[in-house]
């Protein structure tokens, strides 16, 4: 004889509902939303990140210049919201004396970086000069947020020499 078939009970059936399926893809979505944003304020910050780097070493680079400038070839001027010359010259070519008061460095996978520099006579002295040397990219996602800006006060020791009767430093 033959053993009766079974019904199988169909709400122990396997499987996802429409509903189930649209939830797990709404929620795939956010997640994937949160990880490409991650992405992009990471790869914004590395670009910033890079260009503050090259903002500092361009603007102690140019300092570094400043402060082995003879005294006498250390003219104040300068300006450190615009460019006094134009075209900018190359920062890595600058030589003593400057005969400018911005430069222009181009660095490989960077982008170019904007020097500018300031050379201030102290009130009352005239053998004391403030300096401050401002850096940036020009990126457009680095901008104001990768600024450099080195300042330093600079002195001339050397009263021994005269000319035309005045010690030599006191003419910056």
């Amino acid at each position: 004889m033959n053993a009766p078939i079974e019904r199988q009970d169909r709400t122990v059936e396997s499987g996802f509902t429409l509903v189930e399926t649209l939830v797990a893809i709404v929620v795939l979505v956010f997640g994937l939303m949160a990880v490409t944003n991650l992405l992009l304020v990471a790869a914004t910050s590395n670009t910033v990140a890079n260009q503050s780097s090259a903002a500092t070493a361009s603007a102690s680079q140019v300092m570094d210049t400043l402060r082995s400038t003879a005294w006498a070839n250390v003219i104040p001027g300068g300006n450190l919201t615009s460019d006094t010359t134009v075209p900018s010259p190359d920062c890595r070519t600058l030589a003593s004396p400057l005969v400018a008061y911005n430069c222009d460095d181009a660095v490989a996978g960077v982008g170019t970086i904007k020097t500018r520099w300031l050379i201030t006579a102290a009130p009352g002295t005239g053998r004391m000069v403030l300096i401050t040397v401002q850096s940036f990219g020009t990126g457009a996602l680095a901008g104001a947020r990768s600024q450099a800006t080195f300042t330093t006060y600079r002195t001339c020791t050397d009263s021994s020499q005269t000319c035309s009767g005045a010690p030599c430093c006191l003419t910056p």
